[in-house]
């Protein structure tokens, strides 16, 4: 995710008129100017997700007989998807560095016994008999969805001019901390306030992220959704190809731009390759929940649990949880 600050001095990039859902959906590779509506379910779908995140954390610090949720409940969470706690230590592993950088400009040190990732690391250790939690740590496995996400930032940053990519770059940095998102502070303080519990700080910057990674996941589901509508019926090759970020109607090809060019030149082959794409709709979004649903129900008709946990939490007792 990038740095927040980035742009032109004395200029902001952000999109007039788009809520910060709307940017964020947009970084993840939605339209430029991302549906209203979809925004909203999306972010019911995420304040829904992390309510149950919470509630779960909860019990597990419940049994530690303490009334302060840390970031190792957390991990406990996720012990069983290497790969996300892999994405984790990564996010925690550039907060650290940011932190570190910050301290030395001030002249001051920091101990790296206090670091994120260090703090992680001794308790996966305690969990973990088989290395394959540590090996995630040291970001020994190939996310491929991580990949095919940078993959697809760079197919839509191509044809971009300098205006549009800084307004991209500072979508990107927009998150569920700080200053963005007041709704979901607002909301996730609610949520704490009736469980009766306190979150250090570490733990909300957590919690914030996998909000940030439930609405990319779930913006993917949708680029997933949208490409198997626009395949021809039987056609199994297509499914396979890469999810798009603009319409899929619209011819794909990418060309070498030539080094000398005019700013007339420029400006012109700016406007014939400004293909701002079709927004993410509503019955897409519905669309991606029902899919989830619907593989939340085959794994529940084997194991027959997991969702009774979320009996009574106001939300979909059968959507699997895409953060963790």
């Amino acid at each position: 995710m990038a740095a927040p600050g980035i742009g032109v001095a004395g200029k902001t990039a952000l999109i007039p008129g788009l809520t910060d859902t709307q940017h964020m959906m947009y970084a993840f590779g939605d339209s430029r100017w991302p549906s209203l509506e979809s925004a909203k379910i999306v972010e019911q779908i995420v304040l829904s997700q992390l309510r149950t995140i919470l509630h779960l954390a909860t019990t597990v610090a419940a049994q530690r007989n303490s009334e302060i949720l840390i970031v190792e409940d957390i991990l406990f969470l996720m012990r069983k998807n290497p790969i996300k706690i892999q994405r984790l230590i990564r996010y925690l592993r550039a907060k650290d560095k940011v932190h570190e950088i910050n301290m030395l400009e001030k002249g001051e040190m920091q101990d790296r016994r206090f670091h994120s990732v260090a703090r992680c690391r001794s308790f996966l250790s305690k969990i973990d008999d088989t290395g394959v939690l540590l090996a995630a740590c040291d970001q020994e496995y190939s996310d491929e969805n991580y990949l095919e996400r940078l993959a697809r930032m760079d197919r839509i940053t191509r044809i971009m001019d300098e205006k549009r990519y800084l307004e991209f770059c500072r979508a990107r940095a927009v998150s569920f901390k700080g200053k963005y998102s007041q709704w979901f502070q607002s909301a996730l303080q609610k949520v704490v306030d009736t469980l009766d519990i306190k979150l250090e700080k570490l733990t909300n910057d957590v919690i914030c992220y996998l909000a940030y990674e439930t609405l990319g996941q779930l913006i993917e589901l949708c680029l997933v959704v949208r490409r198997d509508t626009s395949c021809p019926p039987g056609d199994s090759l297509s499914r396979l190809q890469p999810i798009q970020a603009v319409n899929p109607a619209y011819p794909s090809i990418s060309l070498p731009v030539r080094e000398k060019l005019t700013p007339q030149q420029q400006q012109q082959q700016q406007k014939k390759s400004d293909f701002s794409g079709t927004p993410i709709t509503p019955a897409e979004v519905r669309e991606a929940v029902r899919r989830l649903q619907a593989g939340s129900r085959t794994k529940t008709n084997a194991t027959n649990k997991y969702p009774r946990l979320m009996a009574g939490l106001e939300l979909q007792p059968d959507l699997p949880l895409l953060a963790i």
